[in-house]
């Protein structure tokens, strides 16, 4: 067995989540951190756990920026094993009347920040033909709840990044996995100087519904223990502890609201294929019923060597 300490690198490290993550692994010499975040310096809790390097990087900086950063971070230890996409934020607001700021802002962190990123790092472990890519996705971006679209959307987004990135760097020997949380009492929510986290509708019609959603009581109590989600990460990336002796995975679902959620839409998805068959299939040119196993086996999420 392999003893050499991995290097991990972790983004929006400096609360919830990605915090949490750095705890545990800081706990075993075989792990060695880089915690990166928008002014980590400064805003990083202390003490700093042993064998974590804070580096300042805010993902929604220019590719360029991002690069460099990346270069820096590989002279700390010489490599990144694992790349962990935590950064993200929420926000909420009627998709009708949604500032055009707050759905960038969104979409910046949670999918260009995470592709820019990701771009920087995974030519070096093409080169070095190692390393795992971990991206912290949402249960939401398999399912839309009224108000948190964009948040939605932008999950969904980096879904469908991870998924084609993991077809085109498998080769390479590479791997990419994205876990799917649901409710966690995370800092997801919390939200830059002078900014709101919800955005009250302005027309009268989508104030009965908003109320319901977002106000007292309207979301569930989270069902997931955020101080639990780094010993899941850990063992699927190390193939250690519940993940020992499986497959690795594209997409694992974290906590069981999201399990039920994605299982729900996959089911009800099955039953719109079944019930619209025949819309579907009333296009297709004559003769041509065959789907190529080509195209199949391209759109696999199941790793078939």
């Amino acid at each position: 067995m392999d003893k050499t300490p991995k290097v991990w690198l972790i983004t929006g490290a400096t609360s919830g989540l990605g915090l949490s993550l750095i705890n545990t692994l800081s706990s075993s010499p075989s792990n060695l951190i880089i915690a990166t975040g928008r002014n980590i310096t400064t805003r990083f809790p202390r003490p700093i756990p042993p064998n974590t390097t804070l580096l300042d990087l805010d993902v929604t900086s220019p590719l360029p920026t991002i690069t460099s950063t990346i270069t820096a971070a590989l002279s700390i230890h010489g490599r990144i094993d694992v790349l962990v996409n935590n950064a993200g934020i929420s926000r909420m607001s009627v998709l009708e009347e949604m500032d055009e700021k707050l759905l960038r802002d969104v979409l910046e962190v949670n999918l260009f920040g995470a592709v820019k990123v990701t771009q920087a790092v995974v030519r070096h472990m093409r080169e070095r033909r190692e390393g795992t890519v971990v991206f912290v996705g949402a249960g939401m971006g398999w399912v839309g709840l009224p108000f948190l679209g964009g948040y939605s959307m932008s999950k969904g987004g980096l879904t469908m990044f991870a998924e084609t990135l993991q077809k085109e760097i498998a080769p390479f020997g590479l791997r990419t996995v994205i876990f799917e949380p649901g409710g966690f009492d995370s800092d997801l929510t919390v939200t830059r100087e002078g900014e709101a986290f919800a955005q009250p509708p302005e027309a009268k019609e989508y104030v009965e519904l908003f109320s319901k959603v977002y106000g007292s009581g309207g979301i569930p109590p989270s069902q997931g223990d955020v101080n639990k989600v780094p010993q899941a990460i850990i063992d699927v990336v190390k193939g250690e502890g519940l993940a020992k002796g499986r497959q690795f995975p594209l997409r694992v679902a974290l906590g069981p609201d999201a399990l039920d959620a994605i299982r729900q839409k996959c089911n009800e998805q099955l039953h719109l294929l079944d019930e619209w068959e025949d819309v579907s299939l009333s296009v297709m040119h004559e003769g041509r019923r065959e789907t190529s196993r080509w195209l199949l086996d391209g759109c696999s999420m199941l790793n078939k060597s």
